[in-house]
């Protein structure tokens, strides 16, 4: 059958594509090192960072991201502005229709394609536990540390959280807070619907409003946050 010719890639929002490697380092082990820093400054510097390396979007013709470098999770990728270079992958704006294999894009270009893939992220689903129970696909989640359910308190959550950084340090670190709390080494605080509301208030007002971002964690601010909690356990 007829293969396309090139690869397209459309984009629904401008995000900042972060290389693998940022002098010398993996980007978390740089943000690590600069946590000393006011967040102001750690912020501004990350962005000239990313500018200095990438040279910004415009020149592969993505769009620019609406939003600060802190507030979503960072594409991290260091083939893609590569491929993009080379012509191996044409970026295009948002899908306005398909008529058939031909794909109209919103300005105005219209190409055949053989094969799409919809990458459209994913939803946060319990489908063995009740919506009045958890209903996490639309809005914010309302968890005490990201793990307790301040109306269910024999239910707790692992892993449900999005870090800028690797996943496996926070979960296994609920995890001891969980062993904690069952073992009643651990207590929540009295205030705990309180607690986890302004945890999901906290979340909405940095990062960028979609479902994707309801779980979105810094690596550091968090571990620290369970650190925390897992030295008041007795």
């Amino acid at each position: 059958g007829r293969v396309s010719a090139h690869t397209g890639l459309s984009w629904r929002r401008g995000y900042y594509i972060i290389p693998k490697v940022m002098f010398g380092q993996p980007p978390d082990v740089v943000n690590a090192r600069m946590r000393w820093l006011p967040a102001p400054i750690r912020k501004r510097l990350h962005f000239w960072s990313w500018r200095l390396i990438t040279g910004g979007n415009q020149p592969y013709g993505l769009p620019d991201p609406d939003h600060d470098i802190v507030s979503s999770h960072p594409v991290v990728n260091s083939e893609l502005l590569y491929f993009i270079r080379h012509g191996r992958v044409h970026p295009y704006p948002d899908i306005e229709r398909f008529d058939g294999d031909t794909v109209r894009f919103v300005d105005g270009r219209a190409e055949p394609f053989d094969a799409i893939i919809a990458a459209t992220g994913f939803r946060i689903d319990f489908p063995f536990l009740d919506r009045s129970v958890a209903d996490f696909g639309e809005g914010e989640v309302p968890l005490y540390l990201r793990v307790f359910h301040p109306d269910r308190p024999t239910l707790a959550f692992i892993g449900l959280v999005q870090p800028a950084g690797c996943i496996w340090p926070l979960a296994e670190a609920q995890a001891q807070l969980v062993a904690q709390y069952l073992t009643g080494a651990y207590r929540l605080p009295p205030d705990v619907g309180e607690r986890a509301r302004r945890d999901a208030g906290a979340i909405r007002r940095r990062y960028v409003r979609s479902p994707r971002h309801s779980v979105e964690v810094d690596f550091h601010d968090h571990l620290d946050d369970l650190r925390r909690a897992l030295a008041t356990a007795r």
